[in-house]
């Protein structure tokens, strides 16, 4: 038993190990995209400057550039006011120091979710730990977040936090884990929900006080106007023809890159069918948080935990690599077959740069989604585990009981 703790705690290490040579060979002293949006916003809250031209592309563009004297491309949209929280302590800092100390950080919120999940699942005596532990820490979301300086290792942290504060028990704490993420990344409202069917009612207290001080110090310090300009620019942003990229690995995506024509971003989609890509994947969303919160009642709180986790991921309006490391979440929630695992990590491991550049043109696109898959696949082993506890499994259960009886 001793050596089968043991092996999961050396992968744990060992994959830090990389990931820290990772960061100060290469991501360090880079400048790229992600990174600055978090500073340049935080610059901009701390000297009172932020507010609606941050949702104007080439007014930010323009501004990040300038403060780290390079012609890095990135932009704020379509983030909430509350996301210059994220960097503040940094925004006084030149970018050249501020961005490695970012990265560390990130590394360690990494390091803790990923050393919490991997206590869960050894007191659950979960099998495959090991290799769980090794996707966690080792595929490409995770590389993508340190390259880039991406906010979402810390919205992993406070995601886990939550979902394993649920399963324990302990409320309050979860609220506030869950209150983080949304105040900061507006991430988490299907777990929310899954939280108000379940009664957890001092977990929503503490989500409500931690959402409303995040909005409160903010409005403190941000033009008034960002507040009213933030949903319609969520939504102009969703509508973008460049939308329809595959690296937007969402439901969504899918649907428009097979059926909307664009002469720039999508020249050869596979049919003509505008009107169902925008109300088949609101659909197949709100099918799936019914199946969820109908389930979740009956259910042990890690499955739904872990289903409210993956819709997370599916509501998310833009969601490319980096967004992905959530999945780790219900990744080690969950028990996997060795062939679901396998399978899972085909999915989530398999590059999405070779994906998008062989599957381009028309029904191929099908192949080029292999995250938006992962994720609808994790949803789909949470609901087939909670059915085992639905009335329907027990009446099943019952007429079974039955005919051995009468037999």
């Amino acid at each position: 038993m001793r050596a089968i703790v043991i092996v999961p705690v050396v992968v744990w290490i060992a994959g830090l190990a990389v990931l820290t040579a990772y960061i100060f060979t290469d991501a360090a002293s880079a400048v790229t995209h992600g990174f600055v949006a978090y500073y340049g916003a935080a610059r901009l809250l701390v000297s009172g400057e932020l507010g609606v031209s941050a949702y104007n592309d080439d007014w930010f563009r323009a501004y990040v550039q300038s403060i780290t004297g390079t012609g890095v491309l990135e932009i704020f949209t379509p983030n909430p006011p509350m996301m210059a929280l994220m960097a503040a302590p940094l925004a006084w800092l030149d970018h050249a120091t501020a961005r490695p100390l970012w990265l560390v950080a990130s590394l360690c919120a990494l390091a803790a979710a990923s050393l919490a999940l991997l206590r869960y699942r050894e007191r659950a005596d979960a099998p495959l730990t090991a290799a769980i532990v090794a996707i966690v820490l080792l595929n490409p979301s995770t590389f993508a977040n340190l390259r880039t300086g991406q906010g979402y290792l810390f919205v992993f942290a406070l995601l886990t936090g939550a979902a394993l504060s649920v399963v324990t028990g302990h409320d309050r704490r979860a609220g506030i884990f869950l209150g983080l993420a949304f105040g900061l990344k507006s991430t988490g409202l299907p777990l929310l929900l899954l939280l108000v069917v379940a009664r957890r009612w001092r977990a929503i207290q503490a989500f409500v006080v931690v959402v409303a001080a995040t909005v409160g110090v903010t409005a403190l310090l941000v033009d008034p106007d960002m507040w009213w300009r933030y949903p319609s620019t969520v939504s102009e942003f969703v509508n973008r023809p460049s939308g329809s990229v595959t690296a937007y690995q969402t439901t969504l995506g899918l649907f428009r890159r097979l059926c909307i024509a664009d002469p720039v971003w999508n020249p050869h989609p596979a049919a003509d069918c505008a009107a169902a890509a925008f109300t088949v994947p609101s659909i197949l969303l709100a099918a799936a948080m019914l199946v969820t919160v109908v389930l979740a009642r009956r259910s042990p709180t890690h499955l739904w935990a872990a289903a409210g986790v993956c819709l997370c991921e599916l509501s998310m309006p833009a969601a490319a690599e980096p967004h992905f490391i959530l999945f780790a979440v219900p990744l080690a929630l969950l028990v996997l077959s060795p062939a679901m695992l396998a399978v899972f990590a085909v999915l989530y491991l398999v590059p999405l740069a070779r994906t998008a550049q062989v599957f381009t043109d028309g029904w191929s696109v099908l192949a080029a989604y292999p995250r938006l898959y992962a994720v609808w696949l994790l949803w789909g082993l949470a609901v087939a585990a909670m059915l085992r506890y639905s009335p329907v499994a027990d009446a099943r259960a019952t007429r079974s009981a039955g005919t051995v009886d009468a037999a």
